[in-house]
């Protein structure tokens, strides 16, 4: 991951600026505790035309190790890696065709089988120009969901909680992912924070 510095006093964590997509990993290690349960909260941005969930571009698998989300997936093992988030980034709140938030209103899109229902989206992108860093609108936060949107925020978010089918000492896994890459899209956060028991 990389350390960006935009203009307006952020410091944002990203995926390594490179012209192709895919995941840049950091592992949160347990240190050998046995935990069950998992929660914790991301905030982030979106950047860029962003395209959501698998099965939005045919160059993308339906498989937990591609990337198969605009966003972040969070999990633990390797061998096969588990499901326990994921944050995605849909293209526009007013939209609710492929490359949109599968939660919206009247939403095409759906999800994997491992992801289920298991995930927070929201988009940066309220209206309809496209801009660089939607730096006025939060991703994850539960606030500011309009429009087809508003159907995905709830009240437990920020935050996400996840009981695991059985107890692990696995690091904690979360990845960066984009299907496509810089400059095309992108999803820079400010805020991690991940907690077991």
């Amino acid at each position: 991951a990389v350390v960006v510095e935009v203009g307006f006093a952020y410091h944002l964590c990203d995926r390594e600026h490179v012209p192709y997509g895919g995941c840049d990993s950091a592992y949160f290690t347990n240190y050998d505790i046995s935990y069950r349960q998992v929660c914790g909260r991301l905030r982030g941005f979106q950047y860029g035309q962003v395209d959501g969930i698998y099965p939005n571009h045919n160059n993308v698998l339906d498989d937990i190790d591609s990337p198969y989300v605009d966003g972040v997936s969070i999990t633990y093992d390797s061998s096969p890696r588990k499901h326990i988030w994921t944050y995605i980034v849909g293209q526009e709140e007013f939209q609710s065709l492929y490359e949109n938030c599968p939660c919206n209103s009247g939403s095409i899109e759906t999800t994997p089988s491992y992801v289920g229902n298991d995930y927070y989206c929201e988009s940066g992108q309220n209206v309809g120009r496209p801009s660089p860093l939607y730096y006025t609108d939060y991703l994850w936060d539960g606030k500011t969901c309009f429009d087809n949107e508003a159907t995905c925020c709830n009240d437990d978010m920020p935050w996400f909680s996840k009981t695991l089918s059985s107890s692990t000492t696995s690091d904690v896994e979360l990845r960066m992912c984009t299907s496509e890459g810089y400059p095309d899209e992108a999803t820079p956060l400010d805020i991690i924070e991940l907690y077991i028991r």
